[in-house]
């Protein structure tokens, strides 16, 4: 008695291959997601200008328009940049970019010399490593954002850290 009360509460063979079917199609989807946002969040892209990024308006309004040769890496409230410009085209965007309402910016006064600890070691998970010739500009932005950029000022080879939310 005891197993013929274990047979029927098991469904019949015809809905559990449609559960089945259901349950495969939303694997599949979930996995698609997954897959589609490692894609976005996960890889490094590489562009020959800003024009060419494809993705949000906030993270690509962060670079300057100058910048070329420009390797990215979004996450979902950052991203990380290395890209090529010259220091005078570098700090003509920050002066736009972080001034406050009302007053101007002179970037290139607030630049900072790199820290000497930090100087032939990597940073930051594109793996840039830091010159004698780097140079720090850090800002923060009205929304709480915070910005690092790190320029080699004799290659123009820049290294950038912005943080939004």
């Amino acid at each position: 008695m005891l197993l013929k009360d274990l047979y029927s509460t098991l469904p019949e063979t015809p809905r559990r291959a449609g559960d089945l079917k259901v349950f495969g199609v939303i694997l599949l989807l979930l996995m698609a997601l997954a897959l589609t946002l490692f894609w976005i969040y996960g890889t490094d892209t590489h562009h020959a200008n800003r024009n060419s990024i494809w993705w949000t308006g906030r993270g690509r309004n962060l670079l300057p328009p100058a910048a070329t040769d420009i390797t990215i890496r979004q996450d979902l409230l950052d991203h990380y940049a290395i890209y090529i410009i010259s220091e005078k085209d570098l700090n003509a965007f920050l002066d736009k970019r972080f001034a406050r309402p009302g007053e101007s910016l002179n970037s290139f006064s607030e630049r900072s010399p790199a820290n000497p600890e930090t100087i032939g070691k990597a940073i930051g998970p594109l793996g840039w490593v830091v010159t004698e010739n780097t140079v720090e500009y850090t800002f923060s932005a009205s929304n709480g954002g915070a910005h690092n950029f790190y320029h080699d000022s004799k290659t123009g080879l820049t290294y950038q850290a912005s943080a939004y939310w």
